[in-house]
C-alpha cells in the first residue's frame, strides 16, 4: 500500500505538521512581538489547519511533484480552499472572525487573499520537494511494534484535546451571548435592575478572562462579527488592566 493513503502514516503527517505549523507560528510571534504565545487552536503545542493543510498537499499533490508550475498552483488552490472553507465554518458557527484579511488587496470577505494564497503555494513547493521527504522517512522509520501504540496514544490524546477545546469555544461564545444581552438591558437603563446587571456582567467577564482568555490572545484578529463591539470593550478593558499591574 502506497505509505500516503495509508490512515496511521496520515495521522502522523497530520500530528508532525501542526506540530511544525505551532512552532512556526510561536516562533513569528516571539520575533515579531518580543514574547511567547501560546497559538494554537487547541490547548497542546499543536496548529490543525497546518497539518490539515499539509496532509491534503500531500495526498494531492504527490502525483504533481515532477512539474514545479503544478505544484506551485496545486498548493495554492489546495490552501486556499482550506482557509477560506475554515474561516467561513468558524465564523458561521461562533458569529465572529478568526482572522481577518479585509485590509488586505484582493481579498475575499477576509478570509483569504491573494498575497497569502501565493505564499501558500511557494510553501507547497517548499514542501513537496524539500520538507516532507524527510519528515516522510522518519515517520515511516518509527517500528511496527511501536507505531500501533504511538498511534493510539497520539489519537487519544488529540481527541480529548479537541474534546475539551470544543466545549471551551461553546461556553466562550454562551459568555459572549451573555455579555451582549446584559449590555442590551443596560443600555435601556432600566433603574431597577441596573446594579443587579451590572454585577452579572462582571461575574460573566471574570468567567470569561479566567477560562477563555486565551482566545483573545492567540487571535488579535477576533475583532469582526456580531461580538465585535463587545469583544474590543474586552481587549482595552485587558490592556488597562496590564498597564495597572505592571506599575
Amino acid at each position: 500500500m502506497n505509505p500516503h493513503f495509508d490512515i496511521h502514516i496520515l495521522f502522523f503527517f497530520f500530528i508532525a505538521y501542526s506540530f511544525l505549523g505551532w512552532c512556526l507560528e510561536v516562533l513569528f510571534h516571539i520575533y515579531t512581538q518580543k514574547k511567547f504565545i501560546n497559538r494554537g487552536f487547541l490547548h497542546g503545542p499543536v496548529c490543525p489547519i497546518y497539518g490539515s493543510g499539509a496532509v491534503l498537499m500531500i495526498l494531492f499533490l504527490t502525483p504533481l511533484q515532477g512539474n514545479l508550475l503544478y505544484l506551485f498552483v496545486g498548493g495554492v488552490v489546495v490552501a486556499t480552499l482550506l482557509e477560506y472553507v475554515t474561516g467561513y465554518v468558524l465564523e458561521l458557527a461562533f458569529d465572529t472572525k478568526w482572522w481577518d484579511y479585509s485590509k488586505e488587496p484582493l481579498n475575499i470577505k477576509g478570509y483569504i487573499c491573494l498575497r497569502f494564497s501565493l505564499a501558500w503555494g511557494i510553501a507547497g513547493v517548499f514542501l513537496m520537494k524539500i520538507l516532507h521527504p524527510t519528515i516522510e522517512k522518519i515517520i515511516l522509520a518509527i517500528p511496527e511494534v511501536v507505531e500501533g501504540h504511538l498511534y493510539t496514544l497520539l489519537l487519544i490524546v488529540f481527541v480529548v484535546d479537541v474534546t475539551l477545546t470544543i466545549n471551551s469555544l461553546i461556553e466562550f461564545r454562551k459568555i459572549l451571548k451573555e455579555l451582549v444581552a446584559i449590555k442590551a438591558e443596560l443600555n435601556k437603563k432600566i433603574k431597577d435592575k441596573d446594579l443587579l446587571l451590572a454585577r452579572r456582567k462582571e461575574r460573566a467577564y471574570l468567567r470569561l478572562r479566567k477560562r477563555h482568555i486565551r482566545f483573545l490572545r492567540i487571535y488579535p484578529s477576533l475583532t469582526k462579527g456580531k461580538f465585535s463591539d463587545l469583544i474590543h470593550d474586552m481587549k482595552n478593558r485587558m490592556e488597562k488592566e496590564i498597564k495597572k499591574v505592571s506599575k
